[in-house]
Protein backbone atom coordinates (compact mmCIF):
# COMPACT_ATOMS: atom_id res chain seq x y z
CA UNK A 1 0.00 0.00 0.00
CA UNK A 2 1.20 3.54 -0.82
CA UNK A 3 2.52 5.12 2.38
CA UNK A 4 0.68 8.34 1.52
CA UNK A 5 -2.72 6.63 1.18
CA UNK A 6 -5.21 5.74 3.89
CA UNK A 7 -8.05 3.37 3.04
CA UNK A 8 -11.50 3.11 4.64
CA UNK A 9 -10.58 4.89 7.85
CA UNK A 10 -13.46 5.20 10.37
CA UNK A 11 -14.15 8.91 10.67
CA UNK A 12 -16.54 11.73 11.47
CA UNK A 13 -16.64 15.12 9.76
CA UNK A 14 -16.62 17.73 12.53
CA UNK A 15 -17.06 20.69 10.23
CA UNK A 16 -16.86 21.61 6.57
CA UNK A 17 -16.59 24.83 4.61
CA UNK A 18 -16.71 25.69 0.91
CA UNK A 19 -13.47 25.85 -1.03
CA UNK A 20 -13.41 27.55 -4.40
CA UNK A 21 -16.43 26.83 -6.59
CA UNK A 22 -17.00 23.09 -6.24
CA UNK A 23 -14.96 21.72 -3.34
CA UNK A 24 -15.09 21.42 0.44
CA UNK A 25 -12.47 21.67 3.16
CA UNK A 26 -13.16 19.13 5.90
CA UNK A 27 -12.01 18.92 9.53
CA UNK A 28 -12.19 15.17 10.13
CA UNK A 29 -11.85 13.17 13.34
CA UNK A 30 -10.41 9.77 12.46
CA UNK A 31 -10.06 6.77 14.73
CA UNK A 32 -6.40 6.01 13.99
CA UNK A 33 -4.93 9.35 12.90
CA UNK A 34 -6.59 11.95 15.12
CA UNK A 35 -7.64 15.14 13.37
CA UNK A 36 -7.06 15.25 9.62
CA UNK A 37 -7.65 18.13 7.19
CA UNK A 38 -9.08 16.84 3.91
CA UNK A 39 -9.86 18.54 0.63
CA UNK A 40 -12.91 17.04 -1.06
CA UNK A 41 -12.54 18.06 -4.69
CA UNK A 42 -15.58 18.67 -6.85
CA UNK A 43 -18.13 17.37 -4.36
CA UNK A 44 -20.30 20.49 -4.65
CA UNK A 45 -21.02 19.88 -8.31
CA UNK A 46 -24.75 19.41 -9.03
CA UNK A 47 -24.46 15.69 -9.84
CA UNK A 48 -22.15 14.80 -6.95
CA UNK A 49 -23.55 12.33 -4.44
CA UNK A 50 -20.57 12.54 -2.11
CA UNK A 51 -21.40 15.94 -0.59
CA UNK A 52 -24.51 14.43 1.00
CA UNK A 53 -22.31 12.01 2.91
CA UNK A 54 -19.79 14.52 4.20
CA UNK A 55 -21.95 15.90 6.98
CA UNK A 56 -21.44 16.19 10.74
CA UNK A 57 -22.86 13.42 12.93
CA UNK A 58 -22.51 10.70 10.29
CA UNK A 59 -20.18 7.75 10.78
CA UNK A 60 -18.13 7.26 7.62
CA UNK A 61 -15.23 5.31 6.19
CA UNK A 62 -12.93 7.66 4.31
CA UNK A 63 -10.09 6.96 1.93
CA UNK A 64 -7.65 9.79 1.24
CA UNK A 65 -4.19 10.43 -0.16
CA UNK A 66 -1.40 12.95 0.20
CA UNK A 67 2.02 13.39 1.77
CA UNK A 68 1.31 16.91 3.02
CA UNK A 69 -0.82 18.15 5.93
CA UNK A 70 -3.85 18.70 3.69
CA UNK A 71 -5.03 15.36 2.32
CA UNK A 72 -7.22 14.76 -0.73
CA UNK A 73 -10.39 12.70 -0.46
CA UNK A 74 -10.41 9.59 -2.64
CA UNK A 75 -13.63 7.89 -1.51
CA UNK A 76 -16.32 8.06 1.17
CA UNK A 77 -18.58 5.29 2.42
CA UNK A 78 -21.61 5.77 4.66
CA UNK A 79 -21.74 3.67 7.83
CA UNK A 80 -24.38 5.18 10.11
CA UNK A 81 -25.93 8.51 11.10
CA UNK A 82 -27.05 10.09 14.35
CA UNK A 83 -29.87 12.55 13.57
CA UNK A 84 -29.77 15.40 16.06
CA UNK A 85 -32.62 17.85 16.40
CA UNK A 86 -33.37 21.04 18.31
CA UNK A 87 -31.25 21.37 21.48
CA UNK A 88 -29.41 18.10 20.81
CA UNK A 89 -28.17 19.52 17.49
CA UNK A 90 -26.57 22.55 19.13
CA UNK A 91 -25.10 20.29 21.81
CA UNK A 92 -23.61 18.17 19.03
CA UNK A 93 -21.78 21.19 17.64
CA UNK A 94 -20.49 21.93 21.14
CA UNK A 95 -19.16 18.37 21.40
CA UNK A 96 -17.54 18.74 17.97
CA UNK A 97 -15.80 21.93 19.05
CA UNK A 98 -14.43 20.26 22.19
CA UNK A 99 -13.14 17.28 20.23
CA UNK A 100 -11.46 19.58 17.73
CA UNK A 101 -9.54 21.21 20.58
CA UNK A 102 -8.60 18.14 22.62
CA UNK A 103 -7.63 15.90 19.69
CA UNK A 104 -4.55 16.94 17.71
CA UNK A 105 -3.44 16.12 14.17
CA UNK A 106 -1.67 12.79 13.81
CA UNK A 107 -2.64 11.94 17.40
CA UNK A 108 -4.56 8.63 17.52
CA UNK A 109 -7.34 8.77 20.11
CA UNK A 110 -9.44 5.60 19.70
CA UNK A 111 -10.79 6.01 23.24
CA UNK A 112 -12.12 9.50 22.52
CA UNK A 113 -13.41 8.27 19.15
CA UNK A 114 -15.51 5.63 20.93
CA UNK A 115 -16.72 8.17 23.51
CA UNK A 116 -17.69 10.59 20.76
CA UNK A 117 -19.72 7.97 18.92
CA UNK A 118 -21.51 6.95 22.13
CA UNK A 119 -22.25 10.61 22.90
CA UNK A 120 -23.83 11.12 19.46
CA UNK A 121 -25.94 8.02 19.93
CA UNK A 122 -27.20 9.27 23.30
CA UNK A 123 -27.82 12.80 21.99
CA UNK A 124 -29.82 11.41 19.08
CA UNK A 125 -32.00 9.62 21.63
CA UNK A 126 -32.70 13.13 23.04
CA UNK A 127 -33.15 11.93 26.62
CA UNK A 128 -31.02 13.24 29.47
CA UNK A 129 -29.15 15.60 27.15
CA UNK A 130 -27.47 17.53 29.96
CA UNK A 131 -26.35 14.35 31.69
CA UNK A 132 -24.97 13.04 28.40
CA UNK A 133 -22.87 16.21 28.03
CA UNK A 134 -21.55 16.11 31.58
CA UNK A 135 -20.37 12.51 31.31
CA UNK A 136 -18.88 13.13 27.88
CA UNK A 137 -16.91 16.09 29.28
CA UNK A 138 -15.76 14.01 32.24
CA UNK A 139 -14.71 11.08 30.05
CA UNK A 140 -13.00 13.39 27.55
CA UNK A 141 -10.84 14.84 30.32
CA UNK A 142 -9.99 11.34 31.52
CA UNK A 143 -9.02 10.08 28.06
CA UNK A 144 -6.94 13.21 27.48
CA UNK A 145 -5.06 12.57 30.74
CA UNK A 146 -6.57 15.43 32.74
CA UNK A 147 -8.92 13.57 35.05
CA UNK A 148 -9.40 14.77 38.62
CA UNK A 149 -9.99 12.30 41.44
CA UNK A 150 -13.64 12.58 42.46
CA UNK A 151 -13.44 9.92 45.18
CA UNK A 152 -10.76 11.59 47.35
CA UNK A 153 -9.93 15.19 48.16
CA UNK A 154 -6.50 16.81 47.86
CA UNK A 155 -5.64 15.63 51.39
CA UNK A 156 -6.29 12.01 50.48
CA UNK A 157 -9.49 11.89 52.52
CA UNK A 158 -12.55 10.21 51.01
CA UNK A 159 -15.17 12.57 49.58
CA UNK A 160 -18.09 12.83 52.02
CA UNK A 161 -21.64 13.34 50.74
CA UNK A 162 -22.58 15.94 53.34
CA UNK A 163 -19.56 18.20 52.77
CA UNK A 164 -18.80 20.91 50.20
CA UNK A 165 -15.81 21.11 47.88
CA UNK A 166 -14.04 23.37 45.40
CA UNK A 167 -12.01 22.28 42.40
CA UNK A 168 -8.35 23.34 42.54
CA UNK A 169 -6.61 23.18 39.17
CA UNK A 170 -3.74 20.66 39.02
CA UNK A 171 -4.65 19.30 42.46
CA UNK A 172 -8.26 18.15 42.66
CA UNK A 173 -11.13 18.61 45.07
CA UNK A 174 -10.54 20.61 48.25
CA UNK A 175 -12.98 20.63 51.14
CA UNK A 176 -14.46 24.08 51.76
CA UNK A 177 -17.36 25.18 53.93
CA UNK A 178 -19.00 27.17 51.15
CA UNK A 179 -17.73 25.02 48.33
CA UNK A 180 -19.37 25.08 44.91
CA UNK A 181 -20.11 21.36 44.69
CA UNK A 182 -21.46 18.87 47.18
CA UNK A 183 -19.83 15.57 47.98
CA UNK A 184 -23.03 13.84 46.92
CA UNK A 185 -22.70 15.24 43.40
CA UNK A 186 -19.06 14.15 43.25
CA UNK A 187 -20.01 10.65 44.36
CA UNK A 188 -22.69 10.44 41.68
CA UNK A 189 -20.23 11.60 39.01
CA UNK A 190 -17.60 9.12 40.18
CA UNK A 191 -20.16 6.31 40.05
CA UNK A 192 -21.76 7.51 36.80
CA UNK A 193 -25.14 7.63 38.49
CA UNK A 194 -28.24 9.40 37.22
CA UNK A 195 -27.94 13.10 38.03
CA UNK A 196 -30.95 14.90 39.54
CA UNK A 197 -31.56 18.58 38.77
CA UNK A 198 -29.44 20.06 41.59
CA UNK A 199 -26.54 17.74 40.82
CA UNK A 200 -26.74 18.68 37.11
CA UNK A 201 -26.33 22.36 38.01
CA UNK A 202 -23.30 21.64 40.19
CA UNK A 203 -21.79 19.22 37.68
CA UNK A 204 -22.11 21.77 34.86
CA UNK A 205 -20.24 24.42 36.86
CA UNK A 206 -17.58 21.92 37.96
CA UNK A 207 -16.93 20.53 34.48
CA UNK A 208 -16.73 24.04 33.05
CA UNK A 209 -13.99 24.89 35.53
CA UNK A 210 -12.13 21.69 34.71
CA UNK A 211 -12.37 22.27 30.97
CA UNK A 212 -11.45 25.95 31.18
CA UNK A 213 -8.10 25.06 32.73
CA UNK A 214 -7.14 23.34 29.49
CA UNK A 215 -8.88 25.77 27.14
CA UNK A 216 -6.50 28.44 28.52
CA UNK A 217 -8.81 31.35 27.84
CA UNK A 218 -10.05 30.10 24.49
CA UNK A 219 -13.72 30.94 24.02
CA UNK A 220 -16.05 28.30 22.58
CA UNK A 221 -18.45 29.80 20.06
CA UNK A 222 -20.86 26.91 20.61
CA UNK A 223 -21.16 27.80 24.30
CA UNK A 224 -22.43 31.28 23.44
CA UNK A 225 -24.97 29.84 20.99
CA UNK A 226 -26.14 27.24 23.51
CA UNK A 227 -26.57 29.89 26.20
CA UNK A 228 -28.89 31.86 23.92
CA UNK A 229 -30.85 28.77 22.90
CA UNK A 230 -31.37 27.56 26.47
CA UNK A 231 -32.36 31.07 27.60
CA UNK A 232 -35.24 31.07 25.13
CA UNK A 233 -36.47 27.53 25.72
Amino acid sequence: MDGSAVHLQPAFVLQHRPYRETSLLLDVFTRDFGMVAILAKGVRKPKSKTAGLLLPFSALKLSYVGKHELKVLADAEYVDSYPLQSLALYCGFYVNELVGIFVQKADPQPGIFALYRRCLRELSDARNIEQTLRYFELDLLREAGYAADLAYDVSGEPIVAGRRYNFIADYGMEQAGGGAVGGGTLAMLAGRAALPAEALVEAKALLRKMLDVHLQGRQLSSRAVLAKIIKHL
